[in-house]
């Protein structure tokens, strides 16, 4: 069983995790669309990062 403080650590770092992906996936799509400068490999590595960040988030919340 974990503790509360454990649980409020993994909860604060999932929130940080989903807002840092979210953050590098937008900076990905303005580079690709916006700023003309596509960098394709960048872009599909942040929208995994961003699947993946949601995924565990949601898999966490689910668990608690």
């Amino acid at each position: 069983m974990k503790t509360q403080s454990s649980l409020s650590k993994q909860n604060s770092f999932n929130f940080i995790f989903v807002i840092l992906a979210s953050a590098g996936f937008g900076y990905a799509l303005a580079n690709q669309f916006i700023f003309g400068k596509p960098n394709l490999g960048f872009l599909v590595q942040m929208a995994f990062l961003s699947i993946a960040s949601i995924a565990s988030w949601q898999r966490n919340k689910k668990r608690n």
